[in-house]
C-alpha cells in the first residue's frame, strides 16, 4: 500500500492527541474551563468549526463525559463580557436568529437518531442567548490515528469500518438530513473495533430553500464535493457518498483526494481502480469509489443502498452484515428467549429506573446510591424468567426489557417500590411500550437502543421521587389484555420533556396483585370461546404477530384468546396491539389468509397477494408476474421492482405485503405510489419518498 501523509499535512486531519493538549482557552471565544451550564461542567475545547465550538463537558447529574456543540457563527456573532452571544451588528440579528431557530429544530431531528455508527445526541437546550447540543462524548482514537497502529488494512477491515457507516448514513439520509461534514477527523473507531460519525454541527435537513447559504459549514478540501462550494448548489444524499468514498479513497490507496474544485474541467486525480490494490479489495470496491467520488453531482450514485450494492456485490443481494454491524432496527426477530450473541428487534415493555439527584447534588452519594440500585433491579427481575426480560446498567440508570408477560414491568416497579422504601432512595421509574434493539458488543456486554428504550428513559426523568409513570401505549395494552391492573393507572395528561416532545402519561397508583411473581404460560391447551378459533387460528396469527412485534406475540396471544368470541374479533384485538400502522394493516392481511378459499379465476384479494408475501422468498423482487396481480394492470416488472425496493427503505418488511395490496386495486403508478405514502408515518418523509418515485 503507498505511504500515507504523514501528521506534517496541512490536509491531515488532526489526531484526538492535538486536541488534547489544545487549552481550553485556546480559543478566545470558548467558554472557560470550569465554567457551569445548566449540569454540565466545561473541561475544555474539543474542536471548532465556522458556527460552533465542541467542547469536551462532565455531567455532574451522571457523573459521566459528554460532548457539547455550542452554536456560535463566528462571521455573525461573538461573544460578551458576560459570555452571552451577540450578533455583531443589527443586519447579522436576523440570519443569527434564523440560523438558531434552524439549529434547535435540527438537535431536535438529530436526537431521535439511535444508531450505532451514529453519535447520539441526548437533549438541547438555550443559555447564554445561543443553544447547546450535548452528545454523547466517544473515547476511541480519532481515523487517522487508529490507522497508524493498523498499517496493513485488508478488505475485511476496510468493510468493518465502511458497513456500519453506510447503515447510518442511510439512516440519516432517511429522515431527510444531510451530514455534509464527512472525514476522517469526525469518524472515530471505539475500543471494540466499531466506527461511529461524530459532528453533526453541519447537518442539513434536505429541500430547506431561501437561506440556506447564511450557514454553509467550512469545507474540508479533498472531502467536500463541489457542490458544497456553492451557496446554491445541489445537495443530497450524493454529497455525503463523496466525503465518504474519498475517506476509503485515502483509506486504500494512501494518498489523500484532490480538491473538488481541481477536479471539475480536468481531473487530475488519479483512479482508485488504477492505484488501489485489487487484489487486495476487489475490483467492484475500488471502481464504486471512483463512482462516488465523480465531480458531476448527476453521475454519482443517488442513495446508500446503491453505493451499498456496488461496493459489496453477491449472489442474490448485498454481502452478509459483518458481526456487530447490525443493519438496522428490522434486523432479525429473536427466539423465545433473547441471545445476546447476536443483534436482534423487538416490541417489548420498557423499565427505565434511576436514583433521584440530591439537591445540592452528592456525586459520591449518589454513585454509591446506583450501584444499591443495581442489586434492587437484579432482585426485583429474578422472578421474571430469563428468557423473557433482558436487564442493562447504564449511565443513565438501570433499563429492563421485557419480551413476555407485559406486566411483568409493573411487578418489577411494584417491587422496586418496596425495596427502595426500604432502603431510603428516591426513585424515578418510567414504563413504555415500543420498539427495543439489543445491539451486542465484542465485550459481552449489550447496549439497548430504540425508540422504546428512549422513551421510557424520559418519562422516567419526568417522574417524582417515588413515583412511577407509564405512557399510554402502555396503558392501552394493559386495557387491551382485560387485566385488572388497568384500574392502578391515573391519568396526568400531557408532559413535555427537555427534548421537546409531548407524552402522555398514567400515574401507576399500585395493585396489589402485581407484587405476585407472573406464571409461565403453558405451551399446551389454547383455551378458546370462540367457535370458529382452531388451534390452527390460532398458531397463525401468532406466527404472524411474532413477525411484527416479536416474542411477546406468544403470550398477547394467549391472553387474548379467552375473550375473543370469533377469528375475526381475536383478529382485531391483536392488531390493536401492534403500535405502527403499516405493520398493523400487514398483520391483517395475513391473517385473513386461513379464511379465504382458493380461486382459480376470480380476481385477486388482499388475503392472496399476503399468502404470496409470505411463500416468497424475501430476496425476490415484487413483479407483475410473482405478485398475483390481475392481467391488465397498468405496471410494469420495473416499475414494481423499484418501487418496492424504494418503499422498504421507509417502513421495513411489511413493504412487500402493502405493495400487493395496494398495487391490486390498480390504477396508474402516481396513484400507486400515493396509496403507498399513505402508511408511512412522517409526512415528510411521505414527501420525501413521492419525491423519490417520481411523483409530482
Amino acid at each position: 500500500m503507498a505511504e500515507r501523509p504523514v501528521s506534517e499535512s496541512t490536509d491531515r486531519p488532526p489526531s484526538k492527541a492535538t486536541d488534547e493538549q489544545r487549552p481550553a482557552g485556546g480559543d478566545l471565544l470558548a467558554l472557560p474551563a470550569g465554567y457551569a451550564i445548566n449540569e454540565y461542567r466545561i473541561d475544555r475545547v474539543l474542536g471548532c468549526g465556522g458556527f460552533g465550538i465542541t467542547y469536551l463537558a462532565h455531567d455532574t447529574h451522571l457523573d459521566c463525559p459528554v460532548a457539547i456543540k455550542e452554536y456560535l457563527p463566528r462571521e455573525m456573532a461573538g461573544r460578551d463580557p458576560g459570555l452571552a452571544v451577540r450578533p455583531h451588528s443589527g443586519a447579522s440579528a436576523k440570519s443569527f436568529g434564523w440560523g438558531l431557530e434552524r439549529f434547535l429544530l435540527e438537535c431536535r431531528a438529530l436526537a431521535s437518531f439511535h444508531h450505532p455508527g451514529i453519535v447520539r445526541v441526548l437533549r438541547y437546550f438555550r443559555a447564554n442567548d445561543t443553544a447547546y447540543m450535548v452528545m454523547e462524548y466517544e473515547s476511541g482514537e480519532p481515523l487517522d490515528q487508529w490507522l497508524a497502529g493498523h498499517p496493513a488494512l485488508d478488505s475485511a477491515t476496510l468493510l468493518r469500518i465502511v458497513r456500519p457507516l453506510l447503515d447510518g448514513l442511510e439512516t440519516i439520509h432517511n429522515t431527510g438530513f444531510l451530514h455534509r461534514d464527512i472525514k476522517p477527523r469526525n469518524i472515530y473507531i471505539r475500543a471494540d473495533g466499531s466506527p461511529v460519525l461524530l459532528d453533526f454541527g453541519s447537518a442539513r435537513r434536505l429541500g430547506l430553500a431561501g437561506q440556506e447559504h447564511l450557514l454553509t459549514a467550512v469545507v474540508t478540501p479533498g472531502f467536500a464535493p463541489a457542490e458544497q462550494y456553492q451557496p446554491d448548489g445541489k445537495q443530497g444524499p450524493w454529497t455525503d457518498l463523496y466525503a465518504l468514498a474519498g475517506v476509503m479513497y485515502w483509506l486504500v490507496t494512501g494518498q489523500l483526494p484532490t480538491e473538488s474544485l481541481a477536479r471539475l474541467r480536468e481531473d487530475p486525480m488519479p483512479a482508485a481502480s488504477a492505484i488501489g490494490k485489487p487484489e487486495v479489495f476487489g475490483k467492484a470496491m475500488l471502481r464504486a469509489i471512483d463512482w462516488a467520488l465523480t465531480p458531476d453531482e448527476n453521475q454519482r450514485p443517488l442513495r446508500v443502498a446503491d453505493f451499498r450494492r456496488a461496493c459489496l456485490p453477491a449472489a442474490g443481494g448485498d454481502a452478509p452484515p459483518l458481526a456487530g454491524a447490525p443493519r438496522g432496527p428490522a434486523a432479525t426477530q429473536p427466539p423465545a428467549g433473547i441471545s445476546l450473541a447476536e443483534g436482534c428487534s423487538f416490541i417489548g415493555a420498557v423499565l427505565f429506573a434511576d436514583v433521584a439527584v440530591a439537591d445540592p447534588p452528592d456525586e459520591a452519594g449518589h454513585q454509591e446510591q446506583r450501584s444499591r440500585l443495581a442489586t434492587i433491579v437484579s432482585q426485583a427481575v429474578a422472578t421474571v424468567p430469563a428468557s423473557s426480560r433482558l436487564a442493562a446498567n447504564t449511565r443513565e440508570g438501570c433499563a429492563v426489557c421485557y419480551v413476555g408477560d407485559p406486566e411483568d414491568a409493573l411487578r418489577t416497579a411494584t417491587l422496586l417500590g418496596a425495596s427502595a422504601s426500604e432502603r431510603g432512595l428516591g426513585l424515578q421509574i418510567g414504563i413504555n411500550l415500543g420498539p427495543v434493539l439489543v445491539q451486542p458488543a465484542p465485550s459481552g456486554r449489550s447496549r439497548l437502543l430504540g425508540d422504546g428504550v428512549a422513551t421510557a428513559f424520559r418519562v422516567m426523568r419526568l417522574s417524582e421521587p417515588g413515583q412511577v409513570l407509564v405512557t399510554r401505549a402502555y396503558v392501552e395494552l394493559i386495557a387491551q389484555l382485560g387485566r385488572s391492573a388497568s384500574a392502578g393507572f391515573s391519568l396526568l395528561g400531557q408532559r413535555r420533556d427537555p427534548q421537546d416532545r409531548e407524552h402522555d402519561l398514567y400515574h401507576y397508583t399500585g395493585d396489589s396483585q402485581m407484587a405476585a411473581s407472573s406464571h409461565p404460560v403453558s405451551g399446551g391447551h389454547l383455551s378458546t370461546t370462540g367457535s370458529d378459533i382452531s388451534p390452527e387460528v390460532a398458531d397463525t396469527a401468532e406466527r404472524l404477530l411474532t413477525r411484527h412485534i416479536g416474542p411477546l406475540a406468544r403470550i398477547l396471544v394467549r391472553k387474548t384468546l379467552p375473550r375473543a368470541a370469533s377469528r375475526e374479533e381475536l383478529h382485531r384485538l391483536l392488531a390493536a396491539m401492534i403500535p405502527d400502522p403499516a405493520a398493523r394493516a400487514a398483520f391483517l392481511a395475513g391473517v385473513t389468509l386461513p379464511a379465504q378459499p382458493h380461486s382459480t379465476g376470480a380476481g385477486p384479494n388482499s388475503a392472496r397477494l399476503a399468502a404470496a408475501s409470505l411463500h416468497a422468498s424475501p430476496s425476490a423482487p415484487v413483479t407483475a408476474a410473482t405478485s398475483g396481480l390481475p392481467t391488465g394492470v397498468l405496471f410494469s416488472d420495473a416499475d414494481l421492482d423499484r418501487i418496492g425496493k424504494l418503499f422498504a427503505r421507509y417502513i421495513g418488511p411489511m413493504a412487500k405485503v402493502l405493495l400487493r395490496r395496494e398495487a391490486s386495486q390498480g390504477g396508474d403508478l402516481d396513484v400507486l405510489c400515493r396509496a403507498l405514502a399513505r402508511h408511512i408515518d412522517s409526512a415528510e418523509q411521505r414527501q420525501h419518498f413521492l419525491r423519490e418515485a417520481g411523483v409530482g
